[in-house]
């Protein structure tokens, strides 16, 4: 599992989790310390047959806020299952922005790829921007996890990041995608973003030289769609 890089985005709380899968569900306490922009593993034998997880539910019993990124589910020797925190959920039982239960659920069986080519202007990296997106297809639309490397310094000018994310829906022919700006005051600038799921490909350009950002005394945007 792992947290977002914001304030009160570790959490000292209890944590437990449900996974449900096609056969039995069970469920287990995954621990209290979560510090912010972590990463975590967890062990928990059973004898439970699960078969396919399809999704999990977080619950907590603590006011400290947790805003969890993704969860990763390995059952055995198999493939890592990631949940993403698609919706921006918080988890605490006192927020008014936060809920003691959050479910994450997996969209599909594709893999999407984002490749996101940070421009070379002054200033135009960025060291704290909490970036998702919404991939229109002609078929529907699927939602990604945050934009983010574990380990590595993503949006560094001139440099081209690529973000892979699993369990997503298939979307066909890829017409939109749309950025949220979920945290971050450095403003980031981008000039082409290409998205491929599965032998779906298409690039969006930045024609417009927008920043990204959600400062409100920057003239970046929290949200932008390219089609």
């Amino acid at each position: 599992s792992s947290g977002i890089n914001a304030e009160y985005g570790g959490t000292k709380n209890n944590i437990n989790i449900t996974l449900f899968g096609s056969i039995n569900d069970v469920s287990f306490r995954l621990g209290n310390d979560f510090p912010k922009y972590s990463m975590r593993t967890v062990e928990y034998e059973s004898e439970i047959d699960l078969g396919r997880v399809h999704c999990i539910e977080l619950e907590t019993d603590g006011e400290d806020w947790w805003w969890p990124r993704t969860i990763s589910i390995t059952l055995d020797s198999g493939k890592p299952i990631n949940f993403y925190n698609t919706f921006s959920q918080k988890l605490s039982t006192n927020d008014k922005d936060s809920s003691p239960l959050i479910w994450m659920c997996n969209q599909g069986e594709a893999t999407c790829t984002v490749e996101a080519d940070t421009d070379t202007r002054a200033y135009a990296n960025s060291n704290g921007l909490v970036l998702m997106a919404t991939i229109y297809g002609k078929s529907g639309a699927t939602l990604t996890g945050i934009f983010d490397n574990h380990g590595k310094n993503d949006f560094k000018k001139g440099n081209v990041d690529t973000f892979e994310f699993t369990q997503m829906k298939k979307v066909g022919a890829i017409r939109c995608i749309a950025l949220r700006v979920l945290v971050g005051e450095d403003a980031w600038m981008f000039n082409t973003m290409t998205v491929t799921c599965g032998n779906k490909k298409k690039t969006f350009t930045n024609d417009d030289n927008v920043w990204l950002s959600n400062d409100p005394d920057d003239s970046g945007v929290e949200f932008l769609k390219l089609c």
